[in-house]
């Protein structure tokens, strides 16, 4: 098996981090391939041409991280992280809510990208600005009561906020939210997120 990705992309980090907590590298090989760059063998099991993809033995493709990260996890591995999302739709809730910020955190990027060219949208960028600030506060109020141990919440977490310092480092987001920083930093010590680290 074969997990497309690039070293930028928090959705495909997400997907390498469980790959190497259920240590799965001897059975997923990864390949770097960007989406803008159209490879033969990876357009052929992906039409959408989006990391990540996981391309199976049968030629067939998975899409989508939280699709390859549910597989990585329930099917090849031993269903540790997704268990405690099973029966908790408060955790379920805050692992979508991690997702809601980490789309908007990549259309803020985008947006930043259109102001190069002059056609910032001071709407968009206020209204995604003001969304940004105020899922940091939920997820501040919320992140104590996560349950332990390492989850997909966790992962999802971590990747958000990630992509937050790396595409964003001018939001200070650690100041006022001293429990999702304490939660990050903790997250970023584990061996599988520093061998995933974002970066161009």
């Amino acid at each position: 098996m074969q997990l497309y990705f690039t070293h930028a992309s928090p959705y495909a980090r997400s997907t390498r981090i469980v790959l190497r907590e259920q240590r799965l590298e001897q059975r997923v090989q990864e390949v770097v391939s960007h989406p803008f760059n159209n490879a033969e063998d990876f357009i052929a099991t992906n039409p959408l041409g989006k990391v990540p993809c996981l391309s199976g033995e049968n030629g067939e493709a998975m899409m989508d991280s939280e699709v390859i990260c549910a597989y990585l996890d329930r099917e090849l591995g031993d269903g540790r992280l997704s268990q405690a999302m099973e029966a908790d739709w408060e955790l379920k809730t805050f692992y979508s809510v991690c997702s809601g910020l980490l789309d908007t955190l990549v259309l803020l990027r985008l947006e930043k990208l259109r102001e190069k060219e002059g056609l910032r949208s001071d709407f968009w960028w206020q209204r995604y600005e003001n969304a940004i600030q105020r899922t940091l506060d939920y997820l501040e109020r919320r992140a104590g009561q996560l349950p332990e141990p390492l989850n997909l919440a966790h992962i999802n977490l971590a990747c958000a906020l990630a992509y937050l310092d790396f595409r964003h480092s001018e939001i200070d987001w650690r100041s006022r939210r001293p429990q999702l920083a304490d939660l990050a930093q903790r997250l970023e010590s584990r061996d599988s997120f520093a061998a995933t680290a974002l970066r161009e």
